[in-house]
C-alpha cells in the first residue's frame, strides 16, 4: 500500500513538474515574442519618425498637414465654400499660454496650463482669418480677423526700431516692421538666457518681431509693453545666395496692359494659380489647367492703389532682383513656389524661405499680399 501511494505520488509528482516545464517554455518564448515585435515597433517607430523629419524638410516649425486640412476645411464649412478658395497664407509655432489657445470665450473656464501649437494665417483673397491651434490640429479656435491684440503697440514698435538702429547703424527711417507675432515666453529671460543668467520661471506675454535692414534681417523679443527687448542671436537671417533663372526657364512676358503677375504652385494641393494685375485695377486670378475655368475670379482695386503698388516696387528695386531665384532646401517637399513678375524683371521664391529673403524683397512680397488681400 504504502509503495502503491509513493508510486501514485511520483507519478503526480512528475506530471506537475512536466506541467511546469512546459509553462515555463511558453511563458520564455511568449516573452521573447514579445520582446521581439516590440524591437520591431521600435525600429518600424524610429524609420516612420525619421521619414517625418527628413519630409519635414528637417525644419522643426513647417506646418503638419494635418493642421492644415483641419484649418481649412473648418473655414471651408464656416464660410459655406470650397477648400480650393482658400490658401494658407503665413503660420508660426506657439505656445499657448492656456487650454483656450490665448482665445478664451466670455467667462470661459481655461486651464493654466502650457500648451503647444500653431498660429496659421488663411486668406481667399479678399480677407484673413487667423487661428489658433494645438500641435496636431485636433483643438483649434477661430479669431476675429482684424482682432485688437495681433496689432503691434506703438510703444513695442519704438522700442525695436530704436535698438535695430542703433545696432545696424541705420536711421528708423530706413529700418521696417517687416513681421511681427504675439508669443508667450516661458520665462523672464524671454527664451534667449545667456551663459550662467538666472531665469524667473514664469510666464512672460510678448512679442517676437523682425525688423528688416539695408542687408540683414533681425529678430528681436520682447515684453508685451516693450520695456524689455531682447536680439535672437541664433535667428538672425542672413539673406539666402540667389541663382540666376535659365532664360529657357523664364515665365512670357507681360501684355501692355498687365501690371504685375504671380504664379503660385505646388504645396499641399499641388495646384498652379496665376494672378494678374491690370493697369485698370483688375485682379483675375485662374487656375491653369482648369479647363472650366471654374476657379476663375475677378475683383478689383482702385487705380491708386496700382500706382502706390508700382512706386513700392521702385522704392524697393525690384528690379536689382532681376531674374533672380531662391530656391528651397535641399530635400524639402511640399512647399509653394511664387513667381513675380513686372514689366521689367522675375524673381522666383519660396514659402520655406521667405522669411529669409532680403528685406526688399520680403517688403515686396508684403506690398503685394496688401493689394490682394484688399481687392473686391
Amino acid at each position: 500500500m504504502k509503495i502503491m501511494v509513493k508510486t501514485c505520488f511520483s507519478t503526480n509528482q512528475a506530471r506537475i513538474f512536466t506541467a511546469l516545464l512546459l509553462t515555463g517554455i511558453l511563458s520564455v518564448t511568449s516573452g521573447l515574442t514579445l520582446i521581439k515585435g516590440a524591437t520591431a515597433g521600435s525600429a518600424n517607430f524610429s524609420l516612420e519618425t525619421s521619414n517625418e523629419v527628413s519630409k519635414d524638410n528637417i525644419k522643426s516649425n513647417r506646418l503638419p498637414r494635418p493642421v492644415a486640412n483641419a484649418v481649412l476645411q473648418d473655414l471651408a464649412r464656416r464660410q459655406g465654400i470650397s477648400t480650393r478658395e482658400l490658401k494658407i497664407t503665413n503660420y508660426s509655432q506657439q505656445t499657448w499660454g492656456n487650454g483656450c489657445l490665448g482665445l478664451p470665450q466670455p467667462d470661459e473656464g481655461c486651464t493654466e496650463a502650457l500648451v503647444t501649437g500653431w498660429r496659421v494665417v488663411v486668406s481667399n483673397g479678399k480677407q484673413n482669418w487667423i487661428y489658433h491651434t494645438t500641435n496636431d490640429g485636433r483643438s483649434l479656435r477661430l479669431a476675429s480677423p482684424n482682432t485688437p491684440s495681433d496689432k503691434l503697440p506703438t510703444s513695442v514698435k519704438n522700442a525695436v526700431l530704436q535698438v535695430a538702429s542703433r545696432r545696424l547703424q541705420q536711421l528708423i527711417s530706413q529700418l521696417t516692421i517687416v513681421e511681427s507675432q504675439q508669443q508667450t515666453w516661458k520665462n523672464g529671460c524671454l527664451e534667449l538666457a545667456s551663459a550662467d543668467e538666472f531665469c524667473t520661471q514664469a510666464l512672460v506675454p510678448g512679442w517676437r518681431v523682425v525688423v528688416g535692414g539695408r542687408e540683414q534681417t533681425l529678430v528681436y523679443h520682447t515684453n508685451q509693453t516693450g520695456s524689455i527687448v531682447r536680439l535672437n542671436e541664433k535667428a538672425n537671417q542672413s539673406t539666402l545666395t540667389p541663382v540666376q533663372i535659365p532664360v529657357s526657364d523664364l515665365p512670357p512676358p507681360l501684355d501692355r496692359d498687365v501690371v504685375f503677375r504671380q504664379i503660385s504652385s505646388g504645396g499641399f494641393a499641388g495646384r498652379t494659380y496665376e494672378t494678374i494685375l491690370l493697369k485698370n485695377g483688375q485682379l483675375i486670378r485662374v487656375r491653369i489647367g482648369d479647363a472650366n475655368d471654374s476657379e476663375r475670379s475677378v475683383r478689383r482695386v482702385s487705380v491708386q492703389q496700382v500706382r502706390q503698388f508700382l512706386r513700392s516696387l521702385e522704392r524697393y528695386k525690384f528690379t536689382q532682383f532681376r531674374n533672380l531665384s531662391y530656391p528651397a532646401p535641399s530635400g524639402a517637399a511640399d512647399f509653394i513656389t511664387y513667381t513675380f513678375t513686372s514689366q521689367k524683371n522675375t524673381v522666383q521664391y519660396n514659402d520655406i524661405s521667405q522669411n529669409n529673403l532680403p528685406s526688399n524683397l520680403q517688403l515686396v512680397v508684403k506690398a503685394w499680399n496688401q493689394i490682394t488681400a484688399s481687392a473686391q
